[in-house]
């Protein structure tokens, strides 16, 4: 009898160290969405019996049909899913087949540059330039219309930095990968964060071949109910039975509890964010601030969000630096690597200004130590 093989290494080590290390310091500034809100913004506890009765099928069509009215297109154009991860896992296995060329941003979120390979595409990095803003330019995609097709798989905002793709440049780029029958995949999960309508930028209304994922858990701190949704652009309705099918497979319907505070969560949005808004009002100017006035740190200030991805002068192996910053400064801070992008690390904002403040200090201090140390 053969033995079993050794297991393959880890194709998302990150959320590993976010479930088990980010948030144990004091002062962890390794966050990037918000806390969880008040409960009581979401209305009285819900009694257990309606969560276990078989309703999920009306919460699912409600939830879809807001999700429509929110976004000005058809609730045939929507789907629900298990988080913003439950669709790009869906979206992966139905779209990034062999054959195909997936064009992911760099540095990225880890699953942009894992699902393409997991599926047997074939993945492309485009890279996003500091020296650039962290834009993206339509100029850079290389294409080969005679490959088969060429998606292109990118966050926006951009997780780690924060940079927005303007509307016309996610025209331009819908546009380019199209001809080869490709389809631009924008995870939109920080886009919620956008304090004015105008500043928001959905790929699934601006561009007949362009995909929005959303969800509940950045802006409004509702991650455990693992609720997200897909958006599709007006050319791609036909998808729809294909991915209601395979999420079928994959996890048959949301669990009714999650959908019914979901319900509740998305017409109560403007309580719901006035946490984020606190926090950006006094917050986050003193991580810009702390930008500003470290000439050892260079960070784009992104136009909105509470997070921002700092490159450190002096520090090369910014996982090294995050271990010891947590043993000796007790502060968490992500560390580049995780992002495919060593000398920088990723610091969240969504902390009381006391705890911020503190945590800034303590990891400027740091930052200074480990370069007097020559650590490198």
């Amino acid at each position: 009898m053969s033995l079993p093989k050794a297991p393959s290494p880890p194709l998302f080590p990150y959320m590993t160290w976010a479930q088990t290390e980010s948030f144990v310091s004091p002062w962890s500034l390794a966050q990037s969405g918000m806390p969880a809100p008040d409960a009581t913004l979401l209305g009285p506890p819900l009694e257990i019996g309606p969560c276990l009765e078989w309703s999920c099928a009306g919460s699912l069509l409600q939830m879809e049909e807001r999700l429509g009215e929110l976004f000005g297109i058809a609730p045939e154009r929507v789907m629900v899913t298990p988080g913003a991860s439950g669709a790009m896992q869906l979206l992966a296995q139905t779209l990034f087949t062999p054959g195909a060329r997936v064009h992911h941003e760099s540095p990225c979120y880890q699953p942009f540059r894992a699902l393409a390979g997991l599926f047997g595409a074939q993945a492309v990095p485009l890279v996003r330039n500091p020296e650039d803003g962290w834009s993206l330019k339509s100029s850079t995609l290389n294409l080969d219309q005679a490959a088969g097709p060429s998606h292109l798989f990118l966050t926006n905002p951009h997780n780690p930095t924060g940079a927005v793709t303007s509307a016309a440049t996610i025209q331009s780029l819908a546009a380019a990968v199209e001809p080869t029958g490709g389809i631009l995949v924008s995870s939109e999960v920080y886009m919620e964060c956008a304090p004015r309508p105008e500043q928001r930028v959905h790929a699934a209304i601006l561009a007949p071949n362009g995909i929005s994922i959303g969800s509940l858990t950045k802006a409004y701190g509702l991650g455990p109910l693992r609720l997200g949704w897909i958006l599709l652009g007006e050319g791609l309705q036909h998808l729809r039975p294909t991915l209601v099918d395979r999420a079928h497979l994959s996890w048959v319907e949301p669990p009714s509890s999650s959908l019914l505070l979901g319900l509740r969560a998305l017409d109560s949005l403007p309580d719901l964010l006035r946490p984020l808004r606190r926090i950006e009002a006094e917050s986050r100017p003193l991580l810009d601030l702390w930008i500003e006035n470290n000439p050892r740190v260079r960070a784009l200030i992104p136009p909105f969000g509470i997070f921002a991805f700092a490159l450190l002068e002096g520090v090369r192996d910014t996982r090294a630096f995050a271990r010891w910053l947590a043993q000796e400064h007790q502060v968490d801070v992500v560390a580049g690597e995780f992002f495919d992008y060593p000398g920088a690390i990723r610091i969240g904002a969504g902390l009381p200004p006391d705890t911020l403040r503190e945590g800034l200090r303590r990891l400027e201090k740091a930052h200074h130590e480990w370069c007097s140390q020559g650590r490198g």
